[in-house]
């Protein structure tokens, strides 16, 4: 025996209906705390029996119903059902499956019921006797249990070994027997009074029975003229059997004529069975749309989770741009400062240039005078051959600082060279500087360029997330709004449902005739058959209000079979239109009003009721609201009756009815 399914409803925290199944394999509720555990443990005991309130972690059993929040209304009753796998038999029972329902009403009722039946609390107890399930088992544990159990509280340790090996049961025969054992003695103690009272009542019994003896001799008397007297009425039974006979014929006559009927009926089931059959396969497409709905809601979930990796790999690239951009301006720092330092460098160079030249210029200078010197210091040789001699160390002495001079001149020359050399050098390197200046500032306008385009690209990205996001909460709300209406529908579905099956808001009568096998369960009500458009039902409903329950039956055999029916069980009366005892009425020419609109061109029903139809909208007429001033003081004709579109009024010659629409 395993437990399959637990269902909650209206128990303590569990507001609305849920379903705990069992499957194989979970031995174990866990969560959180305040997740409602205890609540499912507590909802199990309650089930199996449980009538202690302190067990129940509750001063009163009433407030085990919920109670409602800010937002919601208390429940009016709390119900638990246990369903159990019976395959191995186990339990004294047929079924296969069990299911052990506990419900309580705020008014203070309660019931218990086995495989929906009503029973009591004593046949679910013994059904589970020696199974090792009960309210008071150790075959559910709770958490404060455990601790009960290692410290032995009670004697906790000692009932747990005696359920497992199975004393339980007797030590519970044992307590019922000592207290019948208890009632029996109570019972001996009483028998000696009881003696008493007997003999005291026994000369009182002799005179009743020997009046009891002198009514069966008077019975045997009556008994033997009653035979004479049936003897003389058997004769004029005779008669009356004859009479009964052709009865009978006439009966069995019209037993045939009715099973032609039911045939008849049993066709019109099967086309109703057709129906309902197309009916459920619309509702199979509606399912499936549902589903399609479904499927196109976690693809948008499934493409929210790619977008949003993609606003992630955006991101991220956007963050790899930036640091590439604050690492090229660094870079763009760094060439502008050496720029700045080359050029202080070449202005350094050019003035060295400068000082060099000017300094060249004027060692130039110095030789063209030597030169001249030396010119006029050969025509003084020329002249003064005489003073050669003498001048000859001097001349030497020139001779080696011209020398000196021309190898200082070339020196200054070569150095010069060099120096016109390294500025073309400089000015070559600073040509390449200004080509790479120009290159990184090239580069640069492209970085920026590509800066610009990427945060364009990302502030379109930014944008489209965003109208991703928009359409996905505008998604998610018309979801949201589909699924309310779609648990709306099936709430007012089941609702209709029911309230269709247990013909709720009928008469008694109503609901008696449909559920009486001995009677037409066919016969339809004046509602079933009338089929108006949506625009005028509600003006029809209130001018057919009081006929809306009337049934439609073909003959006045059935009417009469009905009353009877509900004559002998006393549920009320039943009101019927007779489809036989009608005849469709000729069209008769009544002047109604303009702008007015046949209440019969506005009603569908079968050929079958048309009859019925006519009979009670022949002369009905709908006018406009508008129109109720005007036809204040406007004479009607007898019979013809004016019915406002929206139901606010309807009115005849000497009848007005109206009001707020229902």
């Amino acid at each position: 025996m395993q437990l399959n399914k637990l269902e909650i409803k209206g128990f303590k925290s569990f507001g609305d209906k849920i379903t705990i199944n069992f499957n194989e394999g979970v031995t174990a509720i866990v969560g959180p705390n305040g997740c409602g555990k205890s609540n499912v443990v507590d909802a199990i005991r309650w089930v199996l029996g449980e009538q202690s309130t302190r067990m129940l972690r509750s001063e009163k059993m009433e407030n085990i119903i919920f109670n409602g929040t800010k937002t919601r209304k208390p429940a009016n009753l709390a119900e638990v059902s246990l369903t159990f796998d019976n395959t191995k038999n186990i339990l004294p029972t047929a079924f296969s499956s069990v299911t052990i329902t506990r419900k309580l009403y705020r008014t203070g009722e309660s019931e218990y019921r086995l495989n929906d039946v009503q029973c009591r609390l004593k046949d679910i107890s013994d059904l589970f006797l020696d199974t090792g399930i009960g309210s008071d088992s150790y075959s559910i544990i709770e958490l404060k249990m455990i601790d009960e159990i290692i410290a032995n509280k009670e004697g906790s340790r000692r009932n747990l070994f005696e359920e497992a090996s199975g004393i339980s049961k007797y030590k519970l025969r044992k307590k019922q027997t000592f207290s019948r054992l208890k009632d029996t003695e109570a019972d001996l103690s009483r028998v000696e009074d009881l003696l008493f009272e007997i003999e005291k009542n026994l000369k009182t019994l002799e005179n009743q029975a020997k009046k009891a003896e002198r009514y069966y001799r008077l019975k045997e008397k009556y008994k033997i003229l009653s035979l004479v007297l049936a003897s003389f009425r058997i004769v004029s039974f005779r008669t009356s059997l004859n009479e009964l006979e052709v009865l009978e014929e006439a009966q069995n006559e019209g037993k045939h004529v009715l099973g032609v009927k039911i045939e008849q009926l049993d066709a019109q089931i099967q086309k109703h069975k057709f129906n309902s059959l197309t009916k459920e396969k619309n509702l199979s497409v509606q399912q499936k749309a549902t589903n399609d709905f479904v499927t196109k809601i976690r693809a948008y979930e499934s493409e929210k989770k790619i977008k949003n990796e993609q606003l992630k790999f955006l991101q991220d690239k956007e963050r790899r741009l930036t640091e590439d951009l604050d690492k090229d301006k660094a870079q763009l720092q760094h060439i502008h400062y050496n720029m700045k330092r080359l050029n202080e460098d070449r202005l350094q160079e050019e003035q060295n240039l400068n000082s060099l030249v000017q300094a060249l210029n004027e060692l130039k200078e110095e030789v063209d005078e030597l030169r001249q010197q030396q010119t006029s210091g050969k025509a003084k040789l020329e002249s003064t051959q005489k003073q050669n001699a003498e001048l000859q160390n001097q001349v030497y002495t020139i001779e080696k600082e011209v020398d000196i001079l021309n190898i200082q001149q070339e020196a200054l020359l070569q150095e010069s060279k060099r120096n016109i050399e390294d500025t073309q050098n400089r000015e070559t390197e600073i040509h390449e500087f200004n080509k790479v200046t120009v290159d990184l500032e090239s580069k640069l306008a492209e970085k920026q360029t590509q800066f610009h385009k990427m945060k364009q690209q990302e502030d379109d990205v930014k944008e489209q997330i965003i109208r991703l996001e928009e359409n996905i909460n505008a998604n998610k709300d018309s979801l949201s709004q589909n699924s309310r209406k779609a648990d709306a529908k099936q709430n007012e579905y089941n609702l209709t449902k029911s309230m269709v099956d247990n013909l709720e808001g009928f008469p008694e009568s109503i609901r008696f005739l449909k559920k009486n096998a001995q009677w037409n369960k066919n016969a339809p009500l004046l509602s079933d058959i009338l089929f108006c458009q949506e625009e005028y039902r509600i003006a029809i409903e209130n001018y057919l209000e009081p006929l809306m329950n009337h049934y439609v039956v073909q003959s006045f055999d059935d009417a009469i079979e009905a009353v009877k029916l509900l004559s002998n069980a006393s549920r009320g009366k039943a009101n019927f239109f007779i489809l036989n005892n009608l005849q469709r009425s000729e069209n008769i020419t009544t002047h109604a009003p303009a702008d007015s609109a046949p209440a019969l061109s506005v009603v569908d029903v079968d050929k079958k009721y048309q009859a019925l139809a006519e009979h009670l909208l022949q002369n009905v007429f709908l006018v406009e609201d508008e129109r109720e001033d005007s036809l204040n003081n406007q004479e009607l004709e007898n019979g013809l009756v004016l019915i406002a579109k929206s139901g606010k009024f309807f009115k005849s010659k000497h009848l007005l009815s109206g009001g707020s629409v229902g």
